[in-house]
């Protein structure tokens, strides 16, 4: 896979881990929210560097076509978090777009640089034609971040996600490129 590297705004998105940044990153994903937010029993806690390991050496190609592509994002020379595009479909011309960002990292605007970054890679390199994800009902932070980026709230997924023997909602989105 090619590596790719955008600088927008305040951040830089990278396909290339930066591995001295290791402590770091397991530091940011150790955060029992992100496996509810993101909507993934996947996404272990506690968050452990053989995690990291795993995710970062996860091979994502077939046939030496890319089927997900992830950027870690760099504010202020430390990993605040990853951003990416899974489930590409080359044949229709869209991909689901998913993102995290570390605890001490929210509220400073780099998930919506970071997705702003990923919308024109999505559109300019790979020649997508939309994205597409979810956000629960309740994660008003990146229903604000998906929003100020274009997406629009094609619907309602009701009871979609169990977690913790309870049901969450979610809100289904996309957007034309």
């Amino acid at each position: 896979m090619a590596d790719y590297t955008i600088k927008s705004g305040n951040i830089v998105i990278t396909t290339k881990f930066p591995r001295e940044h290791i402590n770091e990153f397991v530091s940011c994903a150790n955060d029992s929210s992100l496996g509810l937010n993101l909507m993934s029993h996947g996404f272990h806690y506690p968050y452990t560097e053989e995690d990291a390991m795993e995710f970062i050496d996860k091979n994502r190609e077939v046939e030496g076509e890319s089927f997900a592509i992830d950027f870690y994002i760099i504010y202020e020379n430390n990993v605040a978090g990853v951003i990416g595009l899974s489930d590409i479909d080359y044949d229709n011309s869209r991909s689901h777009v998913g993102y995290w960002i570390g605890k001490d990292y929210r509220g400073k605007g780099i998930a919506t640089e970071a997705l702003k970054a990923v919308i024109y890679f999505a559109a300019r390199t790979l020649r997508l034609h939309s994205l597409y994800t979810s956000a629960l009902i309740d994660n008003i932070g990146s229903i604000i971040v998906l929003t100020r980026n274009g997406f629009s709230i094609d619907g309602i997924s009701k009871d979609c996600f169990m977690y913790d023997n309870r049901f969450y909602s979610a809100f289904m989105f996309s957007q034309l490129l």
